[in-house]
């Protein structure tokens, strides 16, 4: 058993039969994803899931234990969970989270009726992520990524340190994620910011192209940083996000 840091814990908002699983970032906890959650569940009556996929919201060295396949193995467990009790499905993920809604809508088209990728890792690295994969020796950590937030009076529940290992995992679902983006056929609505210092904003234009929904939607956020969930236009991503989810579940 390892403990989980204040406000990191996973949370779930029962409410209707719509169901929907909201997915924390790589090093970040459901804290990110709380704000979301409440507010999908009282606007919009959603039955909402937030979990905490393992090795984040402890410590740093529990992370190192961990990789893409037990984070995966989580938001399975989570989705299948929800879809056992609701009559529709929805997803939206933020960062890596965002990935892995990306990887839950290839992987379960029988269960997943939409998406909401926000801020998603794709493609492309920033620049100090890049170049993290050439160091030689490689250290056991690197400077955190989280609190990318554009309002002062907000910060994230992240690490302040990364295990390197982990890194080459996140790499690992980025790419297994791509590979299959083609057959990627659920509606969805791509969120990114266009000032986000983790995630280079191309990468939205990049999902965009290559997933073959029919409905593909883009919604360019220009008051926040990476962490939007968390920031100035946290608002307009519960309204869009619950408005896209409702009338999906409603067609």
């Amino acid at each position: 058993m390892v403990d989980i840091l204040e406000g990191a814990e996973p949370f779930a908002f029962e409410g209707n039969d719509i169901g929907v699983l909201v997915v924390h970032g790589f090093t970040g906890c459901p804290q990110s994803m709380r704000y979301l959650g409440e507010e999908l569940n009282k606007r919009f009556g959603f039955t909402v899931v937030g979990p905490r996929l393992p090795g984040h919201g402890t410590s740093v060295d529990d992370m190192a234990t961990t990789g893409c396949a037990d984070w995966i193995g989580e938001a399975d467990r989570a989705l299948k969970e929800l879809a056992s009790r609701t009559k529709k499905v929805f997803v939206t993920g933020l960062s890596m989270g965002g990935t892995i809604t990306l990887n839950l809508a290839w992987r379960h088209k029988d269960i997943v009726q939409g998406i909401a990728p926000i801020s998603a890792a794709f493609g492309v690295l920033n620049e100090p992520m890049a170049e993290a994969m050439f160091l030689n020796p490689m250290p056991d950590r690197l400077p955190g990524v989280g609190s990318d937030v554009k309002d002062p009076t907000v910060t994230e529940l992240a690490y302040t340190e990364v295990p390197t290992s982990c890194l080459g995992e996140l790499t690992n679902l980025i790419m297994g994620t791509s590979t299959m983006m083609k057959e990627i056929t659920c509606p969805a609505l791509i969120i990114q910011s266009r000032d986000d210092h983790v995630v280079p904003a191309r990468n939205a234009d990049l999902i965009l192209a290559e997933i073959s929904s029919d409905d593909k939607r883009l919604l360019w956020l220009n008051e926040s940083y990476h962490v939007a969930t968390l920031d100035n236009d946290k608002d307009l991503i519960v309204d869009q996000v619950g408005t896209f989810f409702q009338a999906l579940a409603a067609a």
